[in-house]
């Protein structure tokens, strides 16, 4: 007992000694704290990286267009109203418009119920994306409205767009305002309405693909065909064939690619010595005699 008031008195006296005393537990705690932080170095670094979200990018392939051609319109003429437009647009209203837009342009039409957001309300003249003007109107026809259940409508002529603009404004939008002639011309410009144009058809891509995988495999099938055809026959022409190929499937695919060799003997022994070696021809195509060129030439006629 008297020892240990002893040693506080000393501490008392002399404080410094109690770092001593704890030192080498502090380097204990610290080595070991340490130690966790490099184990678990990996998980500290994988929770700091902020999570990624999935792409949900939804891909959609190219509509189906048929050709046509779009008629030119002389778009200042036909910006003024007539009783002629507006029964035309009145009709094309009814066609298209109304089940969704409805009757009276307020966009409760039957077709509406789920739609998010809501068919426009033609008499309301706040929120138009492109304005109640003919420009604003013919580019909703012509672009639609994304995001919307608004869908292009530019499969119909220019002059039934502008009808149909004519009949909205004049039947449902209160005090129309009207086009400039500058936004007028520049709707020319931007969709070529006094030159006329034509539209090319248009299949989706994967349509397309298809399309070019059955015909090729037609081909192939086709051209293997005749490899087994040259390989049975015992003709002249056949054997030259044979000794100047190395790759019989890729040499017919260079003859069947461009047939105008058929009408032209020079074209024939142009199209065989071009890029030899890589069109499944060799270098014995070089050592034919004409006899044997002319055999060669009558026998891929006749096989093709």
């Amino acid at each position: 007992m008297d020892n240990l008031k002893n040693n506080l008195n000393k501490l008392r006296s002399d404080p410094g000694k109690i770092f001593g005393f704890v030192y080498p537990y502090i380097l204990f705690v610290i080595i070991a704290l340490g130690i966790l932080y490099i184990t678990n170095l990996g998980n500290i670094a994988r929770q700091s990286i902020p999570l990624v979200a999935a792409d949900t990018t939804k891909l959609t392939d190219l509509p189906v267009i048929e050709p046509r051609t779009v008629p030119p319109i002389n778009i200042i003429e036909i910006s003024q109203p007539t009783q002629e437009l507006i029964a035309q647009g009145k009709e094309a209203y009814t066609t298209i418009c109304a089940s969704c837009h409805g009757e009276d342009g307020r966009g409760s039409g039957p077709a509406s119920t789920g739609l998010n957001p809501p068919p426009r309300n033609f008499t309301n003249k706040e929120g138009w994306k492109n304005s109640p003007k003919i420009a604003g109107i013919y580019t909703t026809l012509e672009q639609g409205i994304p995001g919307s259940g608004m869908i292009a409508y530019n499969y119909l002529p220019p002059s039934d767009r502008i009808a149909l603009a004519h009949y909205i404004r004049q039947t449902f939008v209160p005090d129309p305002p009207v086009d400039t002639e500058s936004e007028l011309t520049a709707l020319d410009q931007l969709y070529f309405l006094s030159q006329g144009k034509e539209i090319p058809a248009q299949i989706p891509v994967e349509t397309a693909m298809n399309l070019i995988m059955e015909e090729n495999s037609t081909t192939v099938q086709t051209l293997v065909q005749k490899v087994n055809q040259v390989n049975y026959e015992s003709d002249a022409g056949a054997r030259v064939f044979n000794s100047v190929t190395s790759n019989k499937l890729r040499a017919l695919t260079t003859l069947n690619s461009d047939n105008s060799w058929k009408q032209d003997y020079q074209k024939f022994v142009r199209t065989l010595i071009y890029n030899v070696n890589s069109n499944g021809f060799n270098n014995n195509i070089f050592r034919l005699s004409s006899d044997e060129w002319n055999a060669l030439y009558n026998y891929m006629n006749r096989l093709f």
